[in-house]
């Protein structure tokens, strides 16, 4: 019997610990005790990426502070990259909008360019160290069901304002779809 009210209070813990972590997303379920899953696939341009891997719940959530917890994972691991990562990425003008966009496959896009290092985040080049990347200036900009991330290598002032910046801006767009957000744009 006191295993049975044991078990019976670990169960009631476990539940109101799930509660509690879920807050209003009820779309996204709780990671797995191994970090990844597959999802079933909604379409066929869907079935062709590889398996979604289970984020928190709360970056999944359709908000600034869900992508931002979204985007740091994004950003760090590869494996997420390539799970949320449009299979054909369109590619345009960040200068001219209007302009039809180009469509390739997402390993020919080019690298992801945004990584974080020591706190910062910095332009990502193939090839050099870490202690060589620049910095970079980053906005964000939720409309609807996207986020905009437009960035540009910059100078800071010792303070870390923006000194002067350098090269061409680009930016990248996620669309929250299948209860997460998802990499399908990027505009150079």
């Amino acid at each position: 019997m006191k295993e049975v009210t044991t078990l019976a209070l670990a169960l009631a813990a476990a539940l109101s610990l799930a509660a509690c972590g879920q807050g209003s997303t009820p779309q996204t379920a709780p990671p797995p005790a191994a970090d990844t899953a597959a999802a079933a696939p909604a379409s066929p341009e869907v079935a062709t990426t590889p398996a979604r891997m289970v984020l928190p719940a709360e970056a999944c959530q359709r908000s600034e502070d869900g992508f931002g917890a979204f985007f740091e994972r994004f950003v760090q691991d590869p494996a997420v990259r390539e799970a949320y990562t449009a299979a054909q990425l369109q590619i345009g003008d960040l200068r001219d909008p209007a302009k039809p966009m180009q469509t390739m496959p997402r390993d020919q896009a080019g690298p992801f360019r945004i990584a974080l290092v020591d706190s910062q985040w910095v332009y990502d080049e193939p090839g050099k160290d870490a202690d060589q990347l620049e910095r970079i200036d980053s906005r964000r900009t939720l409309d609807g069901d996207s986020m905009r991330v437009d960035y540009v290598r910059a100078e800071f002032t010792p303070d870390d304002d923006v000194a002067n910046t350098k090269g061409a801006p680009e930016a990248y767009v996620f669309k929250y779809e299948q209860g997460c957000w998802q990499l399908s744009q990027q505009l150079r």
